[in-house]
């Protein structure tokens, strides 16, 4: 198997120029660290490697002041970095490390662990969390198949601190003026289309469903189909019979004109703006639609149809410990700040992730109450599968989408476009 982490020594100079412009790094290394390294003599320092919004680093941030009240002697400087691809992240990670700079917690996406794990990076947190009360309590909270998509072999390697996931929207008004009744959970693939052909009109002006080209957005046809981009041993699997299936049923939604372009349409816009009566979303489209003015009389949301299993998708992010740590029992209580309770909640109340605890995320003064299924995003949570993650990640979402794009654009048709996906990943994951 490739491993493209490597390329490394030709970068480390830029890198380190980008580190120090891009990089959310603490304020306080300035002109000022000559005055403050007195402060520091003596002190443990835990370095933390995170990714995200300048808001994501706030709640970081404060986890940590949290941790230094009972630990004032420990320095801990946080690095916030930008994330334009995973195989980039695990090579600033390997950059700091050789550097002797390396990580002691980190905050890591879904879609990196394998990779992480490939470069020995992570330290299993089995043992960890067997011992410790309030990590163990903490991961019964956990849904289970959460746990999952941050495990490797049978070890956990992190904990998570938010989680997305998909759900079907639907416009209420217009299944109302059609005279169809509201979907329920266990709704077909059969029954899904034969709604949005109903609601869609023949002038253009409304289509029956929003179907978005997006990696993320159009796993829940594979889940709901049994299906999945890669084997459970991580081999890939692009034009399987289901995977065929799924995309032929896609596929028939663009040719029927059923749904917008996938690959040039704001889907959720077009939601909001009444253009479309089902789109698939998560959490995070919610405050969007709430300032556009919908409201629980507009829309609603239901678990995905169903063809061969119920299912849905997720992805998120999870906190976990460097191999390389000098100081495995700060680290350890440095983490638990990180995915406290206290910290859960805000990252939560910022209205994208959904919390990965049940106790949060059956809570409306955290969910809110719009819409009236807001509970359901949880459920799906309970019942989806991790998005196709293997080491050879970035290969296999380009493929994919390119793939998709041929499907879509009518260059070419399903099964020959996933042959030649399946050929093109093949030959990256050796």
């Amino acid at each position: 198997m490739k491993k493209r982490m490597k390329r490394v020594v030709a970068l480390l100079l830029a890198g380190v120029m980008m580190f120090s412009m891009t990089a959310c790094e603490s304020k306080t290394e300035d002109l000022s660290s000559t005055v403050q390294s007195d402060k520091n003599i003596g002190k443990t320092e835990l370095r933390v490697l995170n990714w995200g919004s300048t808001e994501e680093e706030r709640i970081a941030n404060d986890a940590i002041a949290r941790f230094n009240e009972a630990n004032p002697d420990v320095e801990v400087k946080q690095t916030c970095v930008p994330v334009d691809s995973w195989s980039n992240f695990i090579q600033k990670w390997i950059t700091m490390s050789t550097s002797g700079e390396a990580p002691d917690v980190i905050n890591l996406g879904l879609e990196a662990t394998q990779m992480a794990v490939s470069n020995d990076l992570l330290m299993p947190l089995d043992d960890i969390v067997s011992i410790d009360e309030d990590l163990s309590g903490l991961k019964d909270e956990y849904a289970s198949a959460l746990l999952d998509g941050f495990s490797v072999d049978g070890k956990l390697y992190g904990l998570p601190s938010g989680t997305q996931t998909m759900v079907m929207y639907y416009n209420k008004v217009m299944f109302d003026e059609a005279g169809l009744a509201y979907p329920k959970d266990g709704w077909t693939w059969d029954e899904f289309l034969s709604d949005a052909k109903a609601l869609t009109k023949a002038d253009g002006s409304v289509y029956g469903f929003g179907l978005s080209s997006s990696y993320f957005q159009l796993t829940p046809w594979w889940s709901t189909n049994g299906t999945a981009l890669v084997t459970t041993d991580s081999k890939p699997a692009l034009n399987s019979p289901e995977m065929v299936e799924a995309v032929e049923f896609l596929d028939s939604m663009v040719k029927d004109k059923v749904t917008p372009d996938p690959i040039s349409s704001d889907v959720y816009t077009m939601f909001a703006s009444k253009q479309l009566a089902m789109v698939g979303a998560g959490r995070w489209v919610l405050n969007t639609w709430k300032d556009a003015g919908l409201t629980n009389d507009d829309f609603d949301c239901v678990q995905w149809p169903v063809n061969a299993k119920e299912g849905s998708v997720y992805g998120g992010s999870a906190w976990c410990i460097g191999k390389n740590t000098e100081n495995k029992e700060l680290s350890v209580e440095l983490l638990k700040a990180m995915v406290s309770e206290e910290t859960l909640k805000a990252t939560a109340e910022g209205g994208q992730q959904v919390p990965p605890t049940e106790s949060l995320a059956t809570n409306e003064e955290i969910m809110g109450t719009t819409p009236d299924n807001v509970m359901g995003i949880w459920k799906a949570v309970t019942i989806a599968s991790p998005i196709a993650a293997p080491t050879f990640f970035g290969d296999l979402e380009q493929s994919t989408l390119r793939c998709m794009e041929e499907v879509f654009s009518g260059e070419k048709e399903p099964q020959q476009a996933l042959d030649t996906a399946q050929s093109e990943v093949e030959a990256q994951a050796k």
